[in-house]
């Protein structure tokens, strides 16, 4: 389970049945690590054993627009793979901005 983590956030990630890859973010994701949010989920969104990029923000304090463009990134990646690209769990704050960005109409649907 490969994961990425500095005080403020974590990035980690473990296979499903099914080929889906969950990719579970917690804490606050600004422009400081949004490139290495993009490269998380390019690479998940790239193995081959991988049908289904499941991007889980239960424990996400926020998101600004790096991190945005990182999930339109992973977005773009798998969807050129012939992969799904599905975020969860948005809550509050985070889920205000998949909102008013028109993202949840996109990449948020059920699990």
């Amino acid at each position: 389970m490969p994961v990425v983590a500095t005080p403020d956030f974590t990035i980690s990630q473990h296979t499903e049945p099914g080929g889906v890859l969950r990719v579970c973010l917690a804490g606050e994701f600004d422009m400081s690590i949004g490139d290495a949010l993009a490269g998380v989920l390019v690479a998940a969104a790239g193995r081959p054993d991988v049908t289904r990029v499941l991007v889980d923000l239960e424990r996400t304090l926020l998101i600004d627009s790096h991190a945005v463009a990182g999930l339109v990134r992973g977005y773009e990646v798998a969807t050129a793979a012939q992969r799904e690209f599905v975020v969860i769990n948005g809550r509050g704050m985070v889920q205000q901005v998949l909102d008013v960005t028109g993202l949840a109409e996109v990449l948020c649907r059920r699990a």
